[in-house]
Order: C-alpha cells, then structure tokens, then sequence
C-alpha cells in the first residue's frame, strides 16, 4: 500500500498506523496551507481531557492560497516551552515519560524556521524512537489525494477508531482516539510496533 502524507505536528496516532502498514510514503510538501488541520497542532491526553496544542505562524497578508512550504513559526511567542510544560504535567505519571524525556527535549533545542521543516523534523524524530524504519520521500508537483486531506484535517470525526491502549486519565476520561503519536510514545514506549502491527485489520478496507 502506498501512503501520501501532509507533514503535521507530531503525526496522529490514525495517521501513523496507516504509516506503518503501507509499503511507500510521500509527504506532500506542494499543497496549501488549510487552517483547522493537524499542520500547526497536535492533541494529547491532560487532566482535563484531550488538549490542543498550537503553533503560531506568521500569516501571510496576500489575500489567497498560501504555499505550506512557505508559512514560517512565530518565535515572538514562547510557544514551544509552553508546550513541553503541558507535555510533562500530561505524561509525567506515563510509564515511559522519563525514559524519553532528554530526546524530547533535545527535539526542542533546535527549531527550523519553516513550519513544514519543523513538522517532517517530529516524523522523523516519532519514527526514530519507536523504530519504524521507512523510506520516506517527498513530492516533486502537487498530489491531490483525498485519504491525505481526511488524516490531515484536524475538526472531524478520525477515518478509523483504533483500538484501545492503557492511557493516562482513561479511568477519568475513557480512551481518546487520534491522539498525537506522543501519546503512543509515553504510553506504550517500545511495545508500540506490536501494537501498531495489531491495528492492521482496521485498514484493510480503507481507501
């Protein structure tokens, strides 16, 4: 199976199963920038419920269609100490919070300019600490593909409901599907391939 992908912040749980269990991957690094989508925001499991996390960009005045390969970070907010401080006090009781925490912040340290450099550079990085070893490359032109457009979209009911793993404030809150593959990393740590490898039923028939 192959799989094409708009980078996001921190690939999607629903996202990263479809990743695991398809033979070739392209990023579409060519398309719009859509706000309301999982390019600049990720979702992870907090006290309170599922919880957004945002980067701000700096919007371009031109009145139509901007490039994603052209919107760049606001770094006039602290944004990214703000989000590890939210990932802490949400994983911080996690099995494998500890476990990762130097390679998460080390992640942090050195920020690309570009949104979409930032995002493939947290793909690599999840990919990498769960060692899911896939040759990734990227689009020459524009790829219109609609299984891309539905994973990317942030505001609607996930393509498909995987199955449950133990989460932090699930006896408070049940489990949250589609999380960012946060969850997955500080929840589950190295055991995520088996379970990744389990979900591939659920794909089966899904265009």
């Amino acid at each position: 199976m192959d799989l094409i992908l708009h980078p996001t912040y921190f690939i999607d749980v629903v996202s990263l199963v479809h990743l695991y269990h398809s033979n070739h991957v392209t990023l579409e690094i060519h398309d719009n920038y859509v706000k309301q989508t999982y390019r600049n925001r990720c979702y992870i499991a907090a006290a309170n419920g599922k919880l957004a996390l945002n980067i701000p960009i700096v919007h371009q005045k031109t009145g139509g269609s901007v490039p994603y390969n052209s919107i760049e970070i606001n770094r006039t907010d602290d944004w990214a100490t703000q989000h590890l401080k939210s990932i802490k006090s949400a994983y911080n009781s996690s099995p494998f919070y500890e476990y990762y925490e130097t390679d998460l912040h080390e992640l942090y340290r050195d920020i690309p300019k570009l949104l979409i450099d930032w995002n493939i550079k947290t793909l690599h990085w999840a990919l990498d600490l769960l060692n899911i070893k896939k040759a990734i490359q990227t689009t020459d032109q524009y790829l219109d593909n609609d299984k891309a457009r539905d994973l990317v979209t942030a505001k609607q009911i996930p393509i498909l409901t995987t199955d449950p793993y133990i989460q932090v404030f699930q006896e408070k809150h049940g489990f949250l599907n589609a999380l960012s593959a946060l969850d997955l990393i500080f929840n589950v740590g190295p055991s995520a391939g088996v379970y990744l490898k389990s979900q591939h039923y659920l794909i089966k028939n899904t265009k």
